[in-house]
This record gives structure tokens, C-alpha cells and sequence, in this order.
């Protein structure tokens, strides 16, 4: 039989923020560092959903490109977020799990992280409405029957997210979609 790994991700995002457009060092750094496809999205100094878009077809396409069977891939045009299924003949170990982060790694670095960034860093809410996708991605985590402390901090939203990345991330973009 084949063996089937969904993986999720997620440009963050919510609704534009309310402050000037200047990047912060680090994200000025990634921006300076791009070439490509990733350079000629960025020359205008935003990110549509559609530049997103074509910037995570990019990546999934290097990484098929590089031995990586990819099935079910769906974009959301809302969130930014994406999700694919990678076709395994056999269960995967270590290394051929090793091998293929290193692979999206690559990709990702090639033709998404900056504008995936940028993408992120344009959407990010105000300080109340990051307060509010956190209520909101922790009641949703709740109703999946997570325990969730009442007073939980975003740091510790995040680590309890690690031992359940998809709902996690499913709560995240809901909450997300929520406060647009």
C-alpha cells in the first residue's frame, strides 16, 4: 500500500495592519538576499494573494522537481495557506523524512520564504486583533477537545499546537479568516 503525509502550511495573516510599511531589520535582510521569481514579486514592495500564490505553486513545482510525490494540492485564496499530500511507496524513516524537509527547505528558500514573509508581515493584525485570533484560535482548539487554559499566553497556544499541528493550524486560519 501506499502511505499518504499531509502537509499544511500557513502564510500568517489577518487584516492589513495599521502601520507604515517599513520592514524590520530581519524581514529587510531576507528581502535584500532574494533573487528570481521572489525578486520580481517583491520589486514593487507587496505581496498580493496571487503573488503568494504563485510563489507556493513555484515551490510545490521544485519540490516534485526534486523526487518529491506530491498529491492534493489546495491553496487558499483567503488565508495564503496551503496543503499538499505527499505518496510514499513505503513508510518513510528519518532520513527520507530528513530528505524531504531539506527539499522544502531548498524550495521554500528558492521561490517562498520572502515573499511568504512579506505576504505575513503586511497582514499582521493590530495588537486587539491579535488578542481577539487568539481567543479565537483557542476556543476553536477547545471545541477539537484540546484542553486549553483559560489565561493561555500566544507562546503557550503555540507549544500546545505542537502536539496537534493540524488543529492547530486549522484554528489559526479560522481565527484568522475570522477577524478579516
Amino acid at each position: 500500500g501506499l502511505l499518504v503525509l499531509v502537509l499544511v502550511a500557513a502564510a500568517c495573516s489577518g487584516a492589513p495592519a495599521a502601520t507604515d510599511s517599513e520592514f524590520p531589520p530581519w524581514l529587510e535582510s531576507l528581502v535584500a538576499s532574494t533573487t528570481g521569481l521572489q525578486k520580481e514579486i517583491l520589486s514593487d514592495g507587496e505581496v498580493t494573494i496571487d503573488e503568494l500564490e504563485k510563489a507556493v505553486l513555484a515551490t510545490v513545482q521544485c519540490m516534485e522537481e526534486n523526487g518529491v510525490a506530491i498529491t492534493d494540492f489546495s491553496f487558499d485564496s483567503r488565508s495564503g495557506g496551503y496543503k499538499t499530500a505527499i505518496v510514499w511507496e513505503t513508510p518513510p524513516d528519518d532520513a527520507d523524512l530528513d530528505a524531504l524537509d531539506a527539499t522544502e527547505a531548498m524550495c521554500q528558500a528558492e521561490y517562498s520564504d520572502a515573499v511568504g514573509s512579506v505576504f505575513g508581515f503586511q497582514r499582521q493584525p493590530s495588537p486587539e486583533g491579535l488578542l481577539a485570533e487568539l481567543a479565537w484560535t483557542a476556543d476553536c482548539m477547545r471545541e477539537q477537545g484540546l484542553h486549553i487554559p483559560e489565561d493561555v499566553t500566544p507562546e503557550q497556544l503555540e507549544e500546545i499546537g505542537r502536539s496537534d499541528q493540524m488543529v492547530y493550524i486549522e484554528c489559526r486560519n479560522k481565527a484568522q479568516v475570522q477577524s478579516n
